[in-house]
């Protein structure tokens, strides 16, 4: 029995009528009787009562006729469904970010997504790098916005989106003020202000500046601040200064009195932003054009890879 046999089926019991059924089907004649009567005989019973000058459809027919169209029916409900899953960026998908990205990227980007792509239900998840690779790897979340690349190990794919730029944020009187072009050694002499170390920006400031995992001299290190933020308005009251990912000062997100927020002239200030997934995740492909819809969204104040 095949979904043809069953429009066959309903096709003869709606016209009563070999030769009306057939051109409904499609086919010849001949073909539609052999395949009802093959019908018959897979199901052992007669779904019609045949003469010389009308077709019946049997009492047994008539049961069997309300399943097949609901089975018809059905299975148009699950091509609908499957034809609507063929559009990108579709259902339901969620997406972790680390703390330092999400409040800056994801405000600027959800907005045009929403309008771009009006059938995607975005969920969002905020946690450190670690967290969300075990969120990713256990399947809790779908894909992950990380600032450090994923180990070769690991059952996770990444795709690479941008190099945002790390600009310095220190009191308006520091002496630096004057500095026109800073040097990776002048950043070395300030008091600069981190996040805990199960932030990867802490330990990329740290890489940026030379500066040791477990530096003593640094007469700031006992601040243990737990967000930019924060860190943003110890330094806005004089106390120390530090680092913050471009994206953080975009369309003046860091204004506030007594801070000045500068633009490193230097290579290698900067992190990759890149977005991780699973290997067998069945839809690459919607990432792929996640990931191109916020490189092409993104402020020019960080550079596409």
């Amino acid at each position: 029995m095949n979904l043809k046999d069953l429009q066959y089926f309903i096709s003869l019991a709606k016209h009563k009528n070999f030769s009306k059924a057939a051109r409904e089907c499609f086919v010849t004649q001949p073909t539609l009787s052999n395949q009802i009567s093959k019908l018959e005989e897979e199901l052992e019973l007669s779904l019609f009562e045949r003469t010389n000058r009308k077709v019946s459809i049997t009492q047994e027919g008539k049961l069997i006729l309300d399943v097949a169209k609901k089975t018809l029916e059905n299975i148009s409900e699950i091509q609908k469904i499957a034809h609507r899953f063929k559009e990108p960026l579709m259902g339901r998908l969620t997406l972790g970010a680390i703390h330092t990205l999400s409040p800056y990227l994801l405000p600027i980007i959800l907005l045009p997504l929403k309008e771009s792509f009006p059938n995607l239900d975005l969920v969002l998840f905020e946690a450190t790098t670690n967290e969300l690779l075990e969120e990713l790897e256990s399947g809790k979340i779908d894909a992950a916005l990380l600032a450090t690349s994923i180990k070769k190990e690991k059952n996770l794919k990444e795709l690479k989106l941008f190099k945002e730029p790390f600009w310095l944020a220190h009191p308006a009187n520091h002496k630096i003020y004057g500095v026109d072009n800073i040097t990776v050694k002048q950043l070395q002499r300030l008091d600069l202000l981190l996040l805990p170390e199960e932030h990867c920006l802490s330990d990329q400031v740290k890489s940026v500046c030379g500066i040791k995992s477990n530096d003593s001299d640094n007469p700031m290190q006992w601040l243990h601040a737990g967000s930019l933020e924060t860190i943003l308005q110890f330094v806005a009251k004089g106390q120390g200064s530090t680092l913050v990912p471009a994206l953080a000062t975009y369309e003046g997100r860091v204004n506030s009195q007594g801070l000045i927020v500068r633009k490193l002239e230097i290579d290698t200030a900067y992190r990759n932003i890149s977005m991780a997934y699973r290997k067998d995740f069945s839809k690459e492909s919607d990432l792929k054009i996640l990931g191109n819809f916020i490189v092409k969204n993104l402020p020019n104040i960080v550079d596409p890879i």
